[in-house]
């Protein structure tokens, strides 16, 4: 980390912009190349706007919101694909897990960060300057290993329950009159 950081009470405290290898928009992509599918998915400000031939981003990184209804949403991505203008993207440096910048960055209410106009929009110089505190690598990385199962898990079941709602129902079992008849023995 640069100089100039302070240590806090959970860690590190510095600039979110000091602990990013990269805090920056993606770039414009017109919509005439953007369609239901393709080879790589399409990211903006409100999350998953479809899918493109062609990416501009490869690695790990923390997706925030810059402009619209979900301003300031943080989500984490991992893979290839293509991010706009819309999105700022977020990746760690040496000093930093960027899965754990993004469960960080996610309890920080980033919207409240937005100019005030009719369209809100977040500024990649405000994010940069937002104090944030970090414990030491190793801990992030167990932090991130813990999240990380239980955000697996929270995936496999909505996966399931999607499973579920689109399946057809399954065929009920006919309703049967049994008599069970007993003896009484006598000893």
């Amino acid at each position: 980390m640069r100089s100039g950081g302070s240590w806090g009470r959970l860690g590190m405290r510095s600039e979110l912009g000091q602990v990013c290898s990269r805090l920056s928009s993606g770039k414009g992509i017109p919509s005439s190349q953007i369609s239901d599918a393709g080879e790589y998915p399409v990211y903006g400000g409100n999350g998953l706007r479809g899918y493109t031939d062609h990416a501009n981003f490869e690695g790990e990184c923390a997706i925030i919101g810059r402009q619209g209804a979900f301003c300031g949403n943080v989500r984490f991505f991992s893979g290839k694909a293509y991010m706009t203008e819309h999105a700022v993207v977020v990746c760690a440096n040496e000093y930093s897990n960027t899965r754990y910048l993004a469960y960080l960055l996610s309890t920080m209410d980033l919207g409240r960060l937005s100019g005030q106009s009719a369209q809100p929009g977040l500024s990649v110089k405000t994010l940069a300057k937002q104090e944030i505190e970090l414990p030491i690598l190793k801990q992030q990385n167990r932090i991130v290993s813990i999240l990380a199962s239980l955000d697996d898990k929270i995936e496999l079941n909505q996966k399931i329950n999607h499973d579920l709602h689109i399946s057809p129902p399954m065929p009920l079992i006919p309703k049967c009159d049994i008599s069970i008849t007993t003896k009484r023995i006598l000893w």
